[in-house]
């Protein structure tokens, strides 16, 4: 009996305790909204209240409306991909010599025109894999497949750390051949041929696609088979190399080193 007495005397202390907390916390509630309210004025802006179903279909943030009319800034920056595009002949020549200085011969990998780190391909193809323009830079998309180690090929043009001593250039004769500048026609109007050797230049958006030169920017760039027109010359990738005696070779022009 006495232990019956005991626990309901016990739960009835509880019930007491939970009602005078309850009571208690409604009133203390509503005396801290009538102190708040008084005569404090409204916010100045009022944030929105964000509801777990519109946190799908709406961004929110500095960077929500970052790509409204992002489409239509490109194509009046760049035009779009039917846009016509007429290099001039200075624009196409400002191409090929900036594009010679940056190898030793036709044909060569180009050198590398900015410091690098050489701790692997990931590090190049962040950039070069697809191509990237960024500001007035830009990183021409890999004109080949992926190889793993892009220094065998691609050296730094000069030493980018700071004061450090460019040794000079070795003493060399040699002199690639020179390949035409312009790729032959069967007919007026006739696609030309690619004027070029394509071993290493399977890519061909490397140069002439979106992130190209105006000079050799391609004028349909909405076609996606570039050799279902233009097809590769015979001659320059099967060419076989001029025997020493000839460097350097007449076809060559004064005008080459």
């Amino acid at each position: 009996m006495r232990g019956a007495r005991g626990l309901h005397v016990g739960l009835a202390a509880v019930v007491a305790v939970a009602a005078v907390g309850f009571f208690s916390g409604v009133r203390g509630t509503d005396r801290g909204v009538e102190a708040l309210r008084g005569d404090a004025p409204p916010p100045a802006t009022a944030v929105e209240a964000r509801g777990y179903a519109d946190m799908r279909e709406r961004a929110y943030g500095p960077n929500a409306r970052m790509y409204e009319g992002a489409f239509a800034r490109l194509e009046a920056a760049h035009g779009g991909p039917g846009a016509p595009v007429g290099p001039s002949e200075a624009d196409r020549e400002a191409v090929l010599e900036r594009r010679a200085a940056r190898r030793a011969y036709d044909g060569a990998p180009p050198t590398i025109p900015h410091r690098i780190e050489q701790l692997g391909a990931p590090d190049c193809l962040s950039c070069h894999e697809n191509g990237l323009r960024i500001a007035d830079l830009t990183a021409p998309r890999m004109s080949h497949r992926r190889y793993e180690s892009c220094t065998q090929c691609h050296v730094v043009g000069g030493d980018p750390r700071p004061l450090a001593a460019t040794p000079p250039a070795p003493e060399n004769s040699f002199v690639g051949l020179a390949s035409p500048r312009r790729g032959a026609r069967a007919h007026e109007g006739a696609p030309p041929t690619i004027p070029h050797p394509t071993l290493m230049r399977s890519e061909c958006a490397s140069c002439h696609g979106v992130h190209g030169a105006p000079g050799v920017r391609s004028t349909h760039l909405d076609r996606q088979s570039c050799t279902q027109c233009h097809a590769p010359s015979a001659a320059l990738d099967q060419r076989a190399p001029a025997p020493l005696s000839a460097w350097p070779p007449p076809s060559m022009g004064a005008d080459r080193p």
